[in-house]
């Protein structure tokens, strides 16, 4: 098989390209590529919003066109990068405002959007509404018009004030308002009503026999806002009830009606419209027409004839299903408040459950309470907007909103709005893929988000992108040199190849090897993936793809069922199969070289490492396993030889200095010497100690303090050494402390003990002079007391002194 040499280009381009993403890929990483396996252009875009293509001419064949931008923005030429982005572009934004009389009102904000999509993006925009002030109400009753609904009096005048009341209590609600009526029974044939005049006579319950004909429905009033005229009209039609056979009514038919007869009843185009269901039975539904005739299918269209009534038809067409109701309720934008007596209420719930926007309200005997139960309904129909999606087949729509609160939450429906209230809603819009499927180029759809029960929506005019501007017929190459001299059209840097002719550049013929033949030839055994899923089949042979971004490295076999670069790794060094000196990886086993075995070849052959220093192998207490001891356990016997035990010699003079080098930067060992010769230490702030199995060891250091260390084994019997990071000091000597005392003690000592004496002596002395004091004032006194007493001393007077001549 031949096949053309590959530029130099094209090289260049598979070196600066990141060849192996999807195949990295595909090997297994916690990522998973979505734009892998892709095989078209527009495939790719509609795979996921990240997915480029790159149509260039020269590119690796083994490489990927479809795949992350990321990856190929900066490897593909601009000029042939397919990467289409979505737009989102809005044409109509009015402000939400009331109505003023002069100006319509608006309640939804945007109103028309143009967005451009691809297809599996979400695009993310907001929607706002607002309670308009003197919003449009169309309101409209249907009233059943049975003897057994108004036969009493008192419900005839409920009901004719009902007319008289609505327009005034609709003042209070919006300024402009419409209203109408209209009124059904039953199908005009048997079994459900009299079809003969005399039996119509006969069956009357009323005294005067005045029963009107039966009718299926009428539109008695047109919507308009002539209240008196609403009033007028509503109680001359209740004064001429009617009868039917059955308890079923047709008020389903009337419903109908109702809402396809736009024109007729007088729907305006922007409004609220709601139509009054009041009656006191149950109703008929599909199938229930069949007895009487009516074998056609509800069609759902407009049957009124010229004087406002379903007839003829109504005897032809069957009455309308559930899902038939819903769908017109939900396509002209229709709310309904069931205003029905409390024995039929559990019915109409059921019916509000399956048609939506509805609401049920009790009647009160006689119907007293229409009015309030109509105001009740009303409001919670006005005070609730929930937007839903029309013609979105294959469009996914989020909606999150706050509604009046402080929580975001995933709704699209919003409860309990005032007039003037604002809400946003965040929405998130997603296209699927699908809605391409059998479709090309540019799909136009047009999107309704649209408020139940009102005549408001935001429109999007929606572009699918369903494939690239490369597939268009204009910029293909028929008979490109790019496919095989020829054989094919080359188109967004792909091959479509001429009958006859197939592979990624035309390069296989038929008429060699058929393709279905290629492809059984590049599966191995009963598998499904051609070439294992890790290379391409060309011409039955399979070329492996690349590892990874190193090209040389490839998956290998006949079918790329080999990966030479998943074999074990070696717990040491963590090298493929120990490295090149120990053993080769071959299709995911290690085929190891001599000297070495094991998963990954690095456990050696060579036992001498276990030779204890008695000669005996492991010490006869364990066993040899890949060089290494594994020491019998209940032994407690440790160590790489297993020559060490809790009573053993200790080793501790062996690792001081490692111990202390590692942990104190000290002892015989310099810095290089602590490095080379010493394994990694563990500090810790206290050792354990008390166990049998580890050894410990205390030394004095250079300063004199004593520091501890401890050594134990690991399973494979490597020593592991813990320094405790603390030392364990002498106090040093407060010289102040022992000689202030001492001297303290010489020279105070000596003071303190003359001072005594001193005291001493003169507590004495004082002692002394007292008593002396004593004795004396004794002798002074006996002197003074002797009667007998005589002064020793004598004066004598000398007669020749003469004071003055001295």
């Amino acid at each position: 098989m031949m096949h053309r040499a590959v530029p130099l280009a094209a090289l260049l381009l598979a070196v600066t390209l990141i060849l192996s993403h999807a195949q990295e890929l595909r090997v297994g990483e916690a990522f998973s590529n979505p734009c892998a396996n892709v095989d078209t252009c527009g495939e790719c875009i509609r795979t996921a919003k990240i997915c480029a293509w790159c149509s260039a001419e020269k590119f690796p064949r083994f490489a990927s066109r479809c795949d992350l931008y990321e990856h190929l923005k900066t490897t593909c030429p601009p000029e042939s990068l397919s990467f289409p982005k979505s737009d989102l572009k809005v044409s109509q934004n009015d402000n939400v405002r009331g109505g003023d009389g002069t100006s319509q009102p608006v309640q939804v904000q945007p109103q028309i959007m143009d967005i451009t999509a691809r297809t599996n993006e979400a695009i993310n925009f907001k929607l706002t509404f607002r309670q308009a002030e003197n919003y449009p109400v169309d309101l409209y009753f249907l009233l059943d018009l049975s003897y057994t609904m108004v036969e009493e009096e008192e419900a005839q005048k409920r009901l004719i004030a009902l007319g008289q009341e609505m327009p005034r209590s609709m003042d209070n609600i919006t300024r402009d308002f419409n209203l109408g009526f209209g009124t059904f029974v039953d199908k005009t044939v048997m079994p459900y009503t009299a079809w003969t005049t005399q039996m119509l006579r006969d069956r009357c319950p009323l005294q005067d026999k005045s029963c009107r004909a039966p009718h299926d429905f009428i539109n008695q009033l047109k919507l308009s806002k002539d209240g008196p005229a609403f009033a007028a009209r509503m109680e001359k039609a209740l004064k001429a009830v009617s009868q039917s056979f059955d308890d079923s009514e047709g008020g389903m038919d009337g419903l109908m009606q109702a809402l396809a007869c736009e024109g007729q009843i007088g729907w305006r185009q922007r409004s609220r419209r709601i139509i009054v269901y009041s009656s006191n039975s149950i109703f008929h539904l599909a199938g229930g027409g069949l007895m009487g005739g009516a074998t056609k299918n509800n069609d759902g269209d407009c049957h009124i004839n010229s004087e406002g009534s379903y007839s003829p038809d109504d005897i032809n067409y069957d009455f309308p299903s559930v899902g038939q109701i819903a769908n017109k309720l939900d396509e002209k934008s229709t709310s309904v408040i069931f205003a029905v007596m409390p024995s039929v209420v559990d019915h109409y719930d059921n019916l509000r459950a399956l048609i939506g926007n509805a609401e049920v309200g009790r009647l009160s005997d006689k119907s007293s309470n229409i009015i309030e139960l109509i105001r009740k309904n009303y409001d919670k129909l006005r005070s609730r907007i929930h937007f839903i999606p029309r013609r979105a087949d294959g469009v996914d729509f989020k909606f999150k909103s706050k509604c009046l609160g402080n929580v975001v939450q995933e709704t699209a429906m919003c409860d309990n709005l005032e007039i003037k209230d604002s809400v946003t809603f965040d929405v998130s819009m997603t296209v699927s893929s699908d809605v391409c499927q059998g479709r090309s180029g540019i799909v136009d759809r047009s999107i309704e988000l649209a408020a139940q029960g009102l005549n408001e929506k935001m429109t999007i005019n929606l572009r699918i992108i369903c494939d690239c501007e490369c597939e268009r017929p204009e910029m293909a190459k028929l008979d490109s040199d790019n496919c095989d001299w020829g054989n094919g059209t080359f188109a967004c840097g792909i091959c479509s190849c001429n009958p006859g002719r197939y592979g990624r550049e035309c390069e296989c013929s038929e008429a060699t090897i058929s393709s279905k033949e290629s492809l059984e030839q590049c599966r191995r055994g009963n598998d499904t993936e051609v070439c294992s899923g890790y290379g391409e089949c060309i011409c039955g042979e399979c070329e492996c793809f690349a590892l990874g971004s190193d090209t040389a490295r490839q998956y290998s076999g006949e079918h790329c069922q080999c990966n030479d670069y998943t074999c074990p790794r070696s717990k040491d060094d963590a090298s493929l199969c120990g490295g090149p000196t120990r053993g080769k990886c071959n299709c995911g086993t290690c085929q190891c070289l001599e000297g070495w075995e094991g998963d990954a070849c690095d456990c050696s052959t060579d036992n001498s490492t276990c030779i204890a220093s008695n000669g005996l192998l492991c010490n006869q207490k364990g066993s040899c396993d890949c060089g290494r001891c594994r020491c019998n356990a209940t032994l407690k016997y440790m160590g790489p030889t297993c020559e060490e035990c809790p009573n053993c010699p200790s080793k501790c003079s062996q690792y001081r200095d490692c111990a202390q080098c590692k942990g104190f930067g000290t002892g015989k060992y310099n810095g290089d010497q602590c490095t080379d010769l010493c394994q990694e230490i563990i500090k810790e702030d206290e050792l354990e100690e008390g166990n049998d199995l580890v050894f410990e060891c205390n030394f004095r250091d250079t300063d004199k303090c004593l520091f501890r260390f401890t050594y134990e084994y690991d399973e494979n019997n490597d020593v592991i050494i813990k320094v405790q990071r603390t030392k364990e000091c002498p106090e040093d000597v407060n010289l102040a402390l022992i000689l202030g005392p001492v001297v303290a003690g010489i020279v105070l000592i000596p003071l303190l003990l003359l001072c005594i004496f001193i005291l001493i002596r003169n507590r004495r002395d004082r002692a002394e002079f007292a008593r002396f004091m004593k004795e004396k004032d004794k002798a002074r006194w006996e002197s003074a007391a002797n009667p007998i007493y005589k002064d020793p001393k004598s004066t004598f007077k000398n007669p020749t002194y003469n004071k003055d001549s001295k």
